[in-house]
This record gives C-alpha cells, structure tokens and sequence, in this order.
C-alpha cells in the first residue's frame, strides 16, 4: 500500500510502455504504408513528393520502436511511369507522435560503511514514503569494550518492505534508542544510560524530555500515553505513567523489573524476593500474586489481560553448585492470575523442555516466547540464544516456530510484528553479544525475510536488540 522507490521505478516504466502501445506504429501500419510508396512511384507527378513523405514517417516510426536497421524492402525493378491526364495526390503518411518521456527515479546511491551490510543513502522524501511494513533499525557494537574508530560507531538506518536499507545518519548521541516510531520524520527514545526524548530522523538532532527522570526504562504505550519505568536509582522503583501532554503521573511500586499488560492498565513484575506483584496503574494498589506452593516463579508475558504466562520450579538451595535444571525439580508451566485468584498448572516441564522465557503477548490466549537451557542435557553455558522460538498456545502448549536447523539455536529474542514474528538471532554467552540481526518470520510456515543483515567483522557491528516498525495511526 506505501510506496518505495523500487515501484517507483516499475511504474514509471509501466506507464512508458503503455504509451508507446497506445500511440505506437504496428507492422500492419508499415506494410499498408510500404504499399502506398510503390504505388506512389507510379504516379509521375507527386511521386517523389509521396516517396519523401513515406520515408519520414517510417524512419520516423523506425527511430521509436528501434527498426532503423530494417530498411524497408525495394522492388527488383523500377516500373516504367505510365502517363496520366491528372496526377492523383498520394495519400499522406499519418504522423506518429513523439512518447513522452516519463521522469524517471534518480539513482540510488550506495553507501559502503565499515563493519555494516551494504546500504544506500536515504533520497530524499524517503521518509515520507514509510508506513507498516518499514522498520528503524540501530546498528552497534555488541561488545562492551567497542573498537575505537569504527566499531564506536552507532547508525540508524530504515529497512524497506522489500529489503533494501537506507543510511539515514550515524548517531552522535549514541546511547539514543529508538522505542516507538510514528511520526515520520521522528522517532521517541530511551537513553542507555537513563531518560527519554525525540530523536529528529533528518538531523539526528535529539531533544530530552524533561518531564522523566534519569534512569528510566520504556515500558510501553497506551490508549492514554506512555509507561516508563526507574527500577535503580532511586529510594525506591517508580512508574511513571506519562499522558500525551501535561506531567508524569508517578507510582512507587515494590517491583525490580516489569511488563506492561494488553490493555495496558497493569505492571506485572518480581519483587526482588522470588515473588511476583501487580500494579494497577490507575490507582497503585498493588496485588501479590500466589504462587504454586512451595515454587518460585518466573513470568514470561501476559496471556490476556488478567492472566500471565510462567514458569515456575522448586527452590535452589543456596548451596548449590551446579545448573538447577527445571525438569529434575518440579518444573511446570502455570497461568497465574494478575487479580490475586489461585494459580493454575498448564503443563508440568520435562526434559524435551521448552522452559518458556522472555516473551510477548500476541493475542489473548497466544504467547510468543524463546526457551531457556534449563533442562537437563542442555549443556553448561548459561547461553539464551538457545533452542529456538515458540508459541504458547492454550490448549496446545509451547509449539516451536518451524525454521531452519542453523537458525534453532542463535534465536536470542522474539516479539510479535504487524504481520508474523519478528526475530533476533546472534551468538551470546555470558559477556557479549555479536551478529546480532533481526528476521521477519511467518508463524505459520516458517519462512523468513531478512529484515536488518549483519555482516562479519572484527568491529562486531550488528542490529541491535530494539526493532521498532512505523506506526501509522
């Protein structure tokens, strides 16, 4: 439905083609001329004006349709002129109209950067052309000590519906994240280290927003505006619930981390005590939710608005020493209920796992996830670009995304798109994160589009883990 230049270019050469057809000279067209030529050469005393006429318009038609190689056939013998009282006028060669030349595209310009996948320059009005479909996506350094030069550098670029990327500037506020993209020319940030602004996509120009603190966290949008967290930082964790126009709304909540429901009215997140609240954003009360006895438990995304998906397993002693593995010690996927009801089991885990982890809502009853290596055989590294990508679906439990065996286990995160997955695939264990690069993936059938490409090199440049796609309201 947006266009890009690719059909630009095609349309322009559509239009082209349809015109020389409609105005074109078709080889019937050149035989009847060719005969009215011999017929003229009879005819002593306007043969040579007709012959003249014939001869522009057919080099004419020629000169278009790319015949000026094919003379037109003479006869083997020149016929002898018969007299007349009268000459007859020959008929005259219809014109051919000259096509009009559609404007076409200018070219596109590449752009070759150290470290980062082939790209050409944004052209101008680029942005304007994007809408569902076209992503931002931020290239970095994965590692924590970045390559000086090169590897320092932070880029933005605009992924398009049909693959190509875009350069649009390198960041020189490079701990600028972009978390939300609607207006085209302006993208809303996180700070890595702290805050929140607007980053000018044509500048690179970023703006602070003076109504959060430091050190918060996005957590979402609503209906109502934005949800930002401070989890560190403070005399205690705050949301701030932070409305189109006017100041943020703050709430202090017991919570060290935390996800944002469906509908957005609710935070549910660990207190820091291997226990799980939820905060009602409109009034603060705050709800401890119960547990399967005797387990702790970790929340992995919300199945609906009041319901959230986790899983949960037998404490680990404080002693211990080796991988506590979740099929050996009660593990077992439970829905627990955000307004304070009794937990209810789904799914007891064994060894063929998933251990649901990070995920996201999709739908009411559908929960997009990545597993964890906490089953018994799944090997010493503590590595969570493990084992690929799932769905939990009710009634069907974790049922994997179908993808290809050497993408299974660099699966590092997945969340939902507009049409399908999205994916982010990379090679992490314990200190850095490399190659990262994100896929758009068909849930049904598996296949995949390749939507921010990392490309191999000492500087460890890749797409970044915050994807954001236009939002068109």
């Amino acid at each position: 439905m947006h266009d890009d230049l690719t059909t630009r270019i095609e349309g322009a050469l559509r239009v082209q083609t349809e015109h020389e057809s409609r105005h074109g000279v078709s080889p019937a067209d050149i035989a009847a001329l060719t005969a009215r030529v011999r017929g003229a050469r009879r005819r002593r005393t306007a043969g040579h004006a007709a012959l003249a006429a014939a001869v522009v318009a057919v080099v004419g038609a020629g000169a278009v349709f790319g015949l000026q190689d094919r003379p037109v056939p003479q006869p083997a013998h020149t016929p002898t002129p018969v007299p007349t009282s009268e000459a007859t006028p020959a008929p005259s060669a219809t014109a051919v109209p000259t096509p009009v030349q559609e404007p076409s595209a200018p070219a596109l310009e590449p752009v070759n950067l150290p470290g980062l996948p082939a790209m050409y320059r944004a052209p101008e009005g680029l942005l304007e052309q994007t809408g569902p479909g076209w992503f931002l996506v931020r290239y970095a350094s994965g590692l924590y000590e970045p390559v000086p030069g090169d590897g320092e550098r932070v880029s933005l670029a605009v992924s398009a519906p049909t693959g190509e990327l875009y350069h649009l500037l390198d960041l020189a506020e490079r701990r600028a994240i972009p978390v939300r993209w609607e207006r085209p020319d302006v993208a809303r940030v996180a700070f890595g280290s702290g805050g929140a602004g607007w980053l000018d996509l044509r500048t690179g120009e970023v703006t602070s927003d003076d109504r959060l603190p430091a050190e918060v966290q996005w957590l979402g949008s609503t209906a109502d505006g934005e949800v930002w967290a401070r989890w560190w930082g403070a005399a205690s964790p705050m949301l701030y619930v932070l409305p189109a126009q006017g100041p943020a709304r703050e709430l202090e909540v017991p919570l060290i981390s935390g996800v944002l429901s469906p509908d957005g009215r609710t935070v549910v997140g660990d207190r820091g005590d291997l226990s799980l609240a939820a905060v009602d954003l409109r009034t603060g009360d705050v709800t401890v939710l119960a547990l399967p006895a005797g387990q702790q438990c970790t929340s992995t995304g919300w199945l609906d608005s009041t319901g959230v998906l986790a899983s949960c397993v037998d404490p680990q002693p404080a002693d211990s020493t080796s991988m506590w593995y979740h099929d050996e010690h009660g593990g077992q996927v439970v829905r627990l209920d955000a307004a304070g009801g009794l937990p209810r089991t789904l799914q007891a885990i064994d060894s063929d796992g998933p251990v649901p982890w990070r995920g996201s809502h999709v739908r009411d009853g559908v929960v997009v996830h990545i597993g964890a290596p906490l089953v018994s055989g799944s090997g010493d590294c503590y590595d969570f670009c493990y084992g690929g990508a799932y769905q939990w679906i009710d009634g069907r439990g974790s049922v994997e995304v179908p993808l290809s065996p050497e993408m299974v286990d660099t699966v590092c995160g997945v969340q939902p798109g507009r049409d399908g997955l999205l994916l982010w695939t990379g090679d992490v264990c314990y200190e850095e994160t490399t190659g990262g690069q994100w896929w758009r993936v068909d849930d049904a059938t598996g296949a995949v589009r390749l939507v921010a490409p990392a490309v191999e090199s000492d500087l460890r440049l890749g797409a970044m883990p915050q994807l954001v796609e236009r939002v068109v309201p």
